[in-house]
């Protein structure tokens, strides 16, 4: 699962749910172009009044500085391989958020954090493998059903 947080003023940036829409779909967008299920796309709104901002030990309540947004996201289900892979991931990251943050002349800050797969569970149950048949089957589900191995024993001894 990606599982992204996104602060932002509360009274300038994704005030209206199309705002708060359309970003989520270009992040989820991002992952099933590398074949992850929607479903584990999680993007969460949280609005932060400027008032309680601080960068760099001031605050951003004072409406001369640009509005700030300050994302962090983990990945789970899949791991960005060390490298010029990591690079491709944060440039199509970059070219994900562009429109919705820095095209609208915002400040902008992210990093990722990224969590050992076996770690991870779904109502109760191990995700499935990468490219398995469980997997494949969670996507024409898009939700988690019940497969092979759901209850912690990894086919074939994969992590």
């Amino acid at each position: 699962m990606p599982l992204w947080r996104v602060f932002h003023p509360s009274n300038t940036t994704f005030q209206t749910p199309s705002s708060k829409a359309d970003l989520s779909a270009a992040i989820t967008s991002l992952y099933t172009s590398f074949g992850l299920p929607a479903f584990y796309v999680i993007v969460l709104f949280i609005p932060i009044d400027p008032q309680d901002m601080f960068v760099g030990g001031v605050n951003q309540s004072d409406g001369e500085r640009r509005p700030f947004v300050r994302i962090v996201f983990e990945n789970i289900a899949r791991n960005v391989p060390e490298g010029q892979a990591r690079l491709n991931f944060l440039d199509k990251v970059d070219k994900a958020l562009y429109p919705h943050i820095l095209a609208k002349n915002y400040d902008l800050e992210y990093h990722g954090v990224e969590t050992e797969r076996s770690l991870w569970k779904i109502n109760g149950m191990v995700a499935p493998p990468t490219g398995s048949e469980g997997e494949k089957m969670w996507i024409r589900e898009g939700r988690a059903v019940e497969w092979e191995g759901k209850d912690g024993e990894w086919p074939h001894g994969e992590r």
